[in-house]
């Protein structure tokens, strides 16, 4: 296979990957808060196991393709950092990945939007909140700064480490079995950690979904909340490049 093919096969396998992601996440979010839904009121462990199997789903059908199943920036840069994988295989794949994760996170968005077109207009124009912007990004329960951004970073920071760990076992008999791992690594975080912003951990899984909710063509929605969106995108990738540089040394 030569770079272009490279580059179009791993751009291709993280654009559906990650697509799948936000499918089965957000879509997870779509179906318990929104009005009339089969799941309406299902809970919040109902969206921890969602996660988890978006994140199973979309790694288990990349890397059975031979992609490197990222299906985030925070993980990539990780990589980046620690130079193995890229120096094998070529940096000119981590453009690649990017776009696939960024326009996999738009087709994803936009999927679940079509499928819960009629709860989202519903729910909309009759609840005066953001359930509409809670399927598409993630807001905080409590708008205190430091603890946010805290909560993100420690998110962030469990799923690298056990991303960096997990690959440790890349060349052995377990490589078949950890996009299980990972779904479960999510599962875990949101279990322990998502109460209090909603545990983006993923600049992607927050910002595009973000853009496709300001977008949308219904009157009197809630504002996007640009504002905080800084949070869930720039946090993550703080977090992945120091447990990236502790990984570098132990």
């Amino acid at each position: 296979m030569n770079d272009v093919q490279l580059f179009f096969t791993h751009f291709a396998l993280e654009l559906f990957g990650t697509a799948i992601l936000i499918v089965i996440g957000n879509g997870a979010v779509a179906n318990m808060v929104l009005k009339n839904t089969k799941g309406t009121g299902g809970g919040y462990m109902a969206i921890a196991a969602g996660w988890g199997c978006g994140v199973l789903l979309g790694a288990m059908i990349s890397t059975a393709l031979h992609g490197v199943a990222h299906l985030n920036p925070a993980i990539t840069l990780s990589f980046i950092i620690q130079k193995t994988w890229f120096n094998l295989h070529g940096w000119f794949l981590v453009p690649a990945l990017l776009l696939g994760q960024i326009l996999g996170a738009l087709i994803g968005q936009i999927f679940v939007d079509i499928i819960y077109w009629k709860h989202l207009y519903q729910t909309i124009n009759t609840e005066p909140n953001n359930l509409v912007l809670s399927m598409h990004a993630t807001t905080p329960q409590n708008r205190t700064l430091f603890l946010n951004i805290f909560a993100e970073f420690i998110g962030t920071f469990v799923l690298v480490a056990s991303v960096l760990a997990i690959n440790r076992f890349s060349n052995s008999n377990l490589a078949i079995i950890n996009p299980f791992f990972m779904g479960l690594v999510i599962f875990g975080i949101g279990l322990g950690l998502g109460g209090t912003t909603g545990y983006a951990i993923n600049p992607v899984r927050d910002l595009i979904p973000r853009l496709v909710y300001f977008c949308l063509p219904i009157k009197n929605k809630p504002a996007a909340d640009w504002k905080y969106s800084l949070v869930p995108t720039l946090t993550p990738l703080v977090s992945a490049s120091v447990c990236s540089a502790i990984f570098l040394v132990i």
